[in-house]
């Protein structure tokens, strides 16, 4: 059994405008406004007041579907110019600040995207346990080729963001690399089953988002799940691929890059809604694997959000595999994403308003 059959040229390439486009937490319009874009080429499209785009298809009147993937990725802020002329900067989301050192970078400022680079003190001139003890932010800086702190303080002003990391790249087989796959996958799942929704006759409501802030304060969902009001709510994100070395199968299931979409059990998650997809992907001829959530915590993603924003609400919860999550050169397989969209399309068009009930 497979993922899925290979993308074909079309969905890549907007999944590709996806990646490529200029969205970290808080500051997502760019993405959103091509999220929203070409949801608009099948479905009635709103936007909400913190920026999240909701595409509907099917009865207005019928009982809800929410599908969530958000659009914003993590990235940088500037906080301070010295007076050398680079860039001294915090995180908008959680960085591991050891994988930045030396990362391309793009600065938003009022003049347009600036290149740059993240820079460190190097190796060579470290002492003593700062060579062992790991990198702090507060360690790192971007440096965009400024002369001097007036010339830097030209293009650049206190409070512009950046994103780090490198476009999207094919590598062998149907595997991707690029920065931000988290959650832009997500995101982009969500549109190919609303997609796919729209081409058949959903007997449900269906609605999509591309929704903003996950990374950091989680607002968005909160907003678009209280909007929309939904009877259950299936939210889309990466989940840690298990097929690298010194990560225990025991903390993150077994799953692995090209094994299809990842349903999840457990914590606050519908097992209705788990079993129906289950049945759908078998039925479909979609691999997938099981990731159980364990109780004590929580789901660390827009599920958690929706809950609050609607008590009771039906949630469940599906992860694409990734590799080097939280990084710039995050990878995943292609064959995982189409074969979730699809997964979630196919589902749609078989809900009723019983299955919602």
């Amino acid at each position: 059994m497979l993922a899925s059959a290979p993308m074909d040229d079309a969905a890549y390439d907007r999944l590709e405008r996806l990646l490529r486009a200029h969205g970290p937490s808080s500051r997502e319009r760019e993405a959103a406004d091509l999220w929203a874009e070409l949801a608009g080429e099948f479905a009635t499209v709103e936007r909400d007041r913190m920026g999240s785009a909701i595409a509907t298809v099917g009865p207005a009147d019928a009982p809800a579907v929410l599908l969530l993937g958000h659009i914003d990725q993590i990235g940088l802020i500037v906080t301070h110019i010295e007076d050398s002329g680079v860039l001294r900067v915090r995180g908008l989301g959680g960085w591991d600040p050891r994988v930045l050192v030396g990362q391309p970078v793009r600065v938003r400022t009022q003049g347009g995207d600036l290149p740059g680079v993240l820079g460190s003190v190097p190796i060579h001139l470290q002492k003593g346990d700062e060579r062992t003890s790991g990198t702090e932010m507060k360690q790192l800086w971007i440096d965009i080729g400024a002369t001097d702190g007036d010339h830097a303080r030209s293009l650049v002003r206190i409070g512009d963001d950046a994103i780090v990391g490198h476009e999207p790249t094919r590598l062998a087989g149907s595997r991707l690399t690029s920065r931000a796959l988290d959650d832009r996958l997500g995101a982009w799942v969500a549109l190919e089953a609303l997609r796919i929704a729209a081409a058949g006759a959903p007997r449900v409501r269906v609605a999509a988002t591309g929704c903003v802030l996950e990374e950091t304060l989680g607002d968005g969902a909160r907003l678009v799940t209280d909007h929309v009001r939904p009877d259950a709510a299936i939210v889309i994100d990466v989940t840690h691929a298990a097929d690298v070395p010194m990560v225990d199968k025991g903390d993150t299931g077994p799953q692995a890059l090209g094994s299809g979409p990842v349903l999840t059990r457990g914590l606050g998650l519908d097992e209705g809604l788990f079993e129906s997809l289950a049945s759908v992907a078998a039925a479909e001829g979609i691999a997938h694997g099981v990731e159980a959530m364990p109780g004590g915590g929580s789901t660390h993603t827009d599920v958690d959000n929706a809950l609050d924003a609607v008590r009771h609400l039906r949630a469940a919860l599906i992860g694409l595999p990734l590799r080097h999550m939280h990084s710039p050169a995050e990878v995943c397989d292609l064959a995982d994403v189409e074969g979730a969209a699809r997964l979630l399309g196919a589902w749609c068009l078989q809900a009723t308003p019983e299955t919602l009930a």
